[in-house]
């Protein structure tokens, strides 16, 4: 049942995630004072979005989907890998819970983020049921000595040792999200008025620019 509950997930995000997200938008009473909220904020989406790149530029578990069904190929339990079995999810949600703290939403920090954890822990236990099975004891040992999300920071000076950094590699991954966050910053500060109709239309322009750029560059395989 749970392995289907988070096939279900999979199957549908495209359409459950962006109807959460939309969250962001609707009318809420604030956190904190507007400077602390986009501090905070700021601080948190910087921190998913390296998370994020970090985890893509190095080895990592190809997971994705196939056939609309979760999967999953290689195991590999070093890199950051050694710091939390799933940093893509907890880069995910630092994102989520910085954009909800940026936008200064109670309701989306204490309504919709919960509902954003409850799938994400159904995917993750779907995810890892299915390495489980195909890895058996090599991966209970592996889930007995790293935890499931927060990482274990006494480990970073060791994880990354023998590893190389494609750059490249996680601009290629990466760029489509870092457009869609620049420009739901631009929007969430819009619309909860901390810049004018001018600001917006030159940072949108800005935006789509370097998007536009990234797109060239991955087309002539510079980014390859």
């Amino acid at each position: 049942m749970f392995i289907k509950f988070g096939n279900w997930i999979l199957r549908y995000r495209q359409i459950i995630f962006p109807i959460l997200h939309a969250g962001l938008f609707l009318p809420s009473s604030n956190i904190f004072p507007w400077e602390l909220s986009l501090l905070i904020g700021g601080v948190l989406i910087v921190a998913g979005v390296l998370i994020r790149s970090i985890t893509l530029g190095l080895e990592y578990v190809i997971k994705g989907k196939f056939q609309r069904k979760i999967y999953a190929t290689i195991h590999v339990p070093n890199g950051i890998y050694s710091l939390c079995r799933n940093p893509m999810y907890f880069g995910n949600l630092l994102l989520l819970l910085g954009f909800g703290i940026f936008a200064n939403s109670k309701f989306f920090v204490l309504i919709i983020f919960p509902i954003f954890l409850l799938l994400y822990f159904v995917i993750i236990n779907t995810d890892e049921s299915i390495l489980l099975e195909k890895y058996d004891d090599e991966y209970k040992k592996y889930k007995a000595e790293v935890s499931m999300l927060l990482p274990d920071l006494n480990r970073i000076q060791t994880a990354f040792k023998g590893f190389h950094f494609n750059w490249k590699w996680a601009l290629k991954k990466e760029y489509n999200s870092w457009f869609l966050y620049f420009s739901v910053i631009d929007v969430l500060l819009f619309c909860n008025g901390q810049i004018g109709s001018a600001m917006t239309i030159i940072s949108a322009v800005i935006i789509i620019t370097l998007y536009a750029l990234l797109r060239f560059l991955e087309k002539m395989q510079f980014l390859n």
